[in-house]
């Protein structure tokens, strides 16, 4: 509603993003903020700046997902 996109970033990330840029990036108010959940104001954003952050984003919750994957199972099949 209010033409904001929600990015999920480290804090470093987000110091960075809304550093360089605090027209576009804003911190989310409270706890959430701080962890490093950012809106990002769609209108002020360029396509290359919106993909760059986008990308940062999905590169980060890649990584998590990553270190949170649980290796498969080698499962015998049961005979008989």
């Amino acid at each position: 509603d209010q033409g904001y996109g929600n990015l999920m970033l480290t804090p470093e990330q987000q110091a960075d993003f809304v550093g360089e840029l605090p027209e576009v990036f804003v911190p989310i108010k409270g706890g959430w903020g701080r962890m490093g959940m950012t809106h990002i104001r769609l209108a002020k954003a360029s396509e290359d700046v919106l993909t760059g952050a986008l990308r940062a984003a999905w590169m980060l919750r890649k990584e998590k997902n990553m270190k949170t994957k649980k290796p498969k199972s080698k499962r015998v099949p049961k005979r008989g």
